[in-house]
């Protein structure tokens, strides 16, 4: 069997255990339907549930803390049927069940010598 007849098994979220987890999850969910970042944005329009490609680029880089809403229009954007979205849905709030993630701090200059 080659990578042509292969079936395509999307990526089970169940195991993410962390924002980047779930994001690479997400991205993977992505990548296995085929879709690319303007794909994704329109079909969620088309579902209506909008998000931006701007939304959908922060969602699979972990860049900040998503909505539920906005996972949720990922999720449809992809393709993902309702029976199967309530995976993704239950990991989300188990990953991000101590609220919005704060940006690691940034470390002070260094201001020897001056």
């Amino acid at each position: 069997m080659n990578a042509a007849t292969r079936p395509v098994v999307p990526p089970d979220p169940t195991g993410a255990a962390t924002p980047v987890e779930f994001a690479g999850r997400l991205r993977a969910l992505m990548d296995t339907r085929r879709r690319s970042l303007d794909s994704v944005a329109r079909r969620s329009k088309d579902a209506g549930t909008p998000i931006s490609r701007a939304t959908v680029h922060n969602l699979v880089t972990a860049a900040s803390t998503p909505r539920q809403e906005t996972l949720v229009g990922f999720l449809r954007g992809c393709g993902v049927p309702p029976r199967e979205q309530i995976r993704w849905l239950i990991t989300f709030q188990r990953v991000y069940a101590d609220g919005p993630v704060s940006p690691r701090p940034r470390q002070p200059a260094d201001r020897r010598g001056r």
